[in-house]
């Protein structure tokens, strides 16, 4: 029997969560225990701070299992990549995972133009704004979406990364998690 990739295994956690069948996996004494001393995370999850978006529970993951770079707007700069890189490197992490999600904060602030005091979160936000301002359907989602993508792409382009991703080590994808449903949909 083949062993479930780390994005099988998102995927799986998270749908036993949409279904109300969460089995926590990995929350036990001994778990904290096997991890006291060492941690191997199996996925990166690059999320937004928002308090209704815990990766955790979304994706019915434990103690060990995911290694989180949590900012508002699920943006990066230096300091998350770094924080991802030494993941990759140096627990092994297999997935780098971008969430989104629904009603996102930071990108109605841009929306709204009102990034006051939040103007590094925002310029980082801005371009997927603009790029989606034309498109059809609604322009919050849109610009979340293509936010989550403009993420990916940019991790996708790091050297350290790119190598991995092209040795078949590492995969990056990204998600948009709706908050009504509960479902990650795969982007």
């Amino acid at each position: 029997m083949r062993e479930e990739t780390p994005l099988e295994r998102l995927i799986e956690g998270n749908k036993r969560f949409v279904e109300n069948k969460s089995l926590h996996p990995n929350r036990s004494l001994e778990r904290r225990q096997q991890t006291a001393s060492k941690q191997e995370p199996f996925a990166i999850i690059v999320s937004c701070s928002d308090s209704r978006v815990p990766s955790e529970i979304l994706f019915d993951q434990g103690i060990g299992d995911l290694f989180i770079v949590r900012v508002a707007g699920n943006v990066i700069g230096p300091l998350e990549v770094a924080s991802i890189e030494y993941s990759v490197l140096y627990l092994h992490s297999q997935l780098i995972f971008v969430l989104g999600h629904e009603n996102c904060g930071a990108v109605q602030a841009v929306l709204a133009g009102t990034t006051k005091n939040i103007e590094p979160i925002a310029s980082l936000i801005e371009p997927a704004v603009k790029t989606t301002a034309q498109m059809p359907g609604n322009h919050l989602e849109n610009a979340v979406k293509k936010n989550v993508q403009r993420v990916v792409e940019y991790l996708q382009d790091k050297p350290l990364l790119k190598e991995l991703i092209a040795e078949k080590k590492l995969l990056i994808k990204g998600g948009y998690y709706n908050f009504h449903t509960g479902k990650v949909e795969l982007l």
